[in-house]
């Protein structure tokens, strides 16, 4: 009986590969004529069988992607008020998450401002932007070495990747970044213990003094601790 059943299936299996455009045709023959009865067949498939439906829709929108995409530029080009009907809607359910968009455009407009100003004081004043990049360069690296990393920072304020109030705490990314690209020996780690002691090298150097500006009003610590800069 086992072996009947076994080979009847397969010979089901075999029918099915073999006319499958047939099948598939009267099936859709028999759903246009009964749409009552197939509308309460997929309801009741959608009951029983939830996560077969979530995974045939995920699947569905990853080999559709773009044929989707294209659909819904379509529909909002001709539904314009739809659009922020939905996202009107969508805010009030949810209000969190509408404050933080808001936080999160206020910020991107702050950072956009801060971007231009400091492109803008470049162009217009380079000099005073050289002076303030070159303080905040250590005078201890090789004047070969530093004069290298002023121009790859002033190159970065210029394509606004840098802002001039971050000058100073991002002098050490761009040292790092010389050392990487042009350090022809291994750099080693002031960190790292010195052979046969526990004493690293960075308890050998004498900490610099903190800098005390003889004006309150120095223009170019102004500018490093992201003051306003003359140029809007």
């Amino acid at each position: 009986m086992a072996n009947d059943l076994v080979t009847i299936r397969a010979a089901n299996r075999q029918y099915k590969a073999l006319h499958r455009e047939e099948i598939l045709a009267r099936q859709r023959k028999r759903r246009a004529e009964n749409p009552e009865k197939t509308a309460e067949l997929k309801r009741k498939f959608r009951l029983l069988h939830p996560e077969r439906i979530v995974a045939s829709n995920k699947a569905y929108r990853l080999a559709n992607r773009e044929k989707i995409a294209a659909s819904k530029k379509k529909y909002l080009a001709e539904h314009p008020g739809q659009q922020l009907a939905y996202e009107r809607a969508y805010y009030i359910r949810y209000p969190e998450k509408g404050l933080a968009k808001q936080e999160s455009r206020k910020l991107r407009e702050r950072a956009k401002v801060i971007r231009e100003r400091s492109i803008n004081t470049i162009r217009h004043d380079p000099d005073t932007v050289y002076r303030v990049v070159s303080r905040a360069v250590s005078s201890a690296l090789p004047r070969f070495m530093r004069d290298d990393v002023i121009a790859s920072m002033l190159l970065a304020v210029l394509e606004g990747k840098l802002l001039l109030e971050h000058v100073g705490a991002r002098m050490k990314d761009y040292v790092t970044g010389y050392n990487r690209e042009y350090d022809m020996f291994k750099t080693l780690s002031l960190d790292a213990p010195m052979g046969g002691t526990d004493l690293r090298r960075i308890d050998m150097l004498e900490a610099p003094a903190p800098y005390e500006p003889e004006d309150d009003e120095d223009e170019d610590m102004v500018m490093l601790r992201g003051g306003q800069s003359l140029w809007r």
